[in-house]
């Protein structure tokens, strides 16, 4: 039975340990993005895959174990059994992640899933199966435990790893993994396999991966050692200190990615500003076109009516059009209340209004395929026997005011759109951008008193 007291942990360790979960815990409120993240998460693959094997003797660089992880390549000059180890070991440590987004207990079932993808294929080494020799740890004065004792021995550890999963990872993690090493459950694969229990425990607690570096080999060698007579204060110095090492690197990267998300956002907000100039300067003269056709007809309006007996001609201004229903108006082409003005045409014997006709700002999608972006100001024509508003086009009562509609173009010309002449596409409209607006909206009126107001 494993027997832990704080107190013979250095109060110097013990800060250590609570410090990192403090800034983990901290860490975890601003995150990596995703593919800093996964960056991240494959460089440490890497680097823990050559480091784990290469304490064990693997002979591979770490760029022949790179290019053996992503290319799936055996190493010429190199043993096979270097590059068999290196895949095995990529992918024992990808079902890490597997049982650590399926949010699993730790249990011995699933190190043995772990051994066995470390061994490979390799029958003459039980993979996934204690094992049933007696073994002697090459270096050590520790004798693992007799066959027979295995079984109860990782028992026990399993149930000390569950009854402990509220401490400190780092503390736990270590013990875990040098009392596996202790027992040296499987006849080979034991360190790499404990080396994975260990970080299996970190991953499941929200910490990096600690990874153990083969140049470290004797002190880590001389840690477990140590351990063996219950002295657990060095192997978790190794511990704590790679995962420190291995965590500044994630707030590292994370700090380069909000300087760069500041920066790009400064670029961002240039540019966002830049734009929206941009789109209030066309915005502003847009606006001014279209308000020299809305003053035109307001102009004719009012010495109309000075001129004709028989009616009174009234004008109305809808509210100004604002730049957000501008916005509106060219995304989508349609937006609430865009109506422009009107024109009223009253019998002055009977005070009562015989037509009306207003300009809307409109765009029906099918009727301007080549100008996506036109903001067409239509006419509408009022029929008080209706009580509706109709488009002047579809209007029996005012088929002879061949106007349709104006926009501006790209180009800042006023284009005119008319109905078609050809009685065969009543429809049918064409634009026109080669007439004065003066003799446009005069047409315009001529066409409404001959053919609403009956006079020819």
């Amino acid at each position: 039975m494993i027997e832990l007291s704080k107190d013979l942990l250095s109060p110097d360790l013990l800060q250590q340990t609570a410090d990192l979960e403090i800034e983990i815990e901290q860490f975890r409120e601003t995150p990596l993005d995703k593919i800093a993240l996964e960056k991240l998460r494959e460089h440490f693959r890497t680097h823990h895959i050559y480091h784990s094997s290469g304490i064990e003797g693997n002979r591979l660089t770490l760029q022949e174990t790179s290019m053996v992880l992503k290319e799936g390549i055996d190493i010429s000059g190199k043993p096979l059994k270097d590059s068999i180890e290196v895949k095995n070991l990529g992918i024992a440590f990808d079902f890490l992640y597997e049982l650590i987004k399926e949010d699993v207990a730790i249990t011995e079932n699933y190190l043995k899933q772990i051994h066995s993808l470390i061994i490979g294929n390799d029958e003459s080494l039980s993979p996934g199966e204690y094992r049933n020799i007696g073994v002697i740890i090459t270096g050590s004065e520790h004798t693992p435990p007799e066959p027979f004792e295995v079984p109860i021995r990782m028992r026990e550890l399993f149930d000390w790893i569950k009854e402990k999963e509220n401490e400190n990872p780092l503390i736990i993690g270590a013990i875990a993994h040098h009392e596996m090493v202790k027992i040296h459950p499987f006849k080979d694969g034991n360190g790499r396999t404990a080396r994975l229990l260990l970080n299996l425990i970190l991953l499941k607690k929200g910490y990096p991966i600690c990874n153990i570096k083969r140049e470290e080999r004797p002190d880590y060698y001389n840690a477990l050692g140590i351990a063996d007579n219950g002295e657990y204060e060095p192997i978790i110095e190794v511990v704590t200190k790679n995962c420190t090492e291995l965590f500044s690197q994630y707030q590292r990267v994370r700090d380069e990615s909000n300087r760069l998300k500041s920066w790009a956002k400064k670029i961002g907000a240039k540019d966002t500003q830049q734009r929206l100039a941009k789109s209030k300067a066309e915005f502003e003269l847009w606006l001014n076109k279209v308000n020299q056709i809305k003053l035109e007809f307001k102009q004719v309006v009012s010495i109309i009516d000075e001129n004709v007996e028989s009616f009174y001609v009234s004008f109305f201004e809808y509210p100004s059009i604002t730049f957000d229903k501008y916005q509106q108006l060219k995304d989508k082409g349609i937006a609430p209340s865009t109506n422009f003005f009107s024109i009223r045409f009253h019998d002055n014997d009977t005070n009562r209004i015989v037509s009306t006709l207003m300009f809307r700002f409109y765009r029906s999608n099918n009727k301007y395929p080549k100008t996506p972006k036109a903001i067409p100001l239509e006419l509408n024509y009022y029929d008080t026997n209706k009580s509706e508003f109709d488009f002047i086009g579809y209007s029996d009562y005012a088929k002879q005011i061949s106007l349709r509609a104006f926009y501006i173009a790209d180009n800042g010309d006023v284009i005119v759109r008319y109905a078609n002449c050809d009685e065969r596409n009543p429809n049918w409209e064409k634009d026109h951008s080669d007439k004065k607006l003066a003799d446009v909206v005069q047409q315009f009126f001529e066409n409404v008193f001959s053919s609403v107001l009956g006079v020819k």
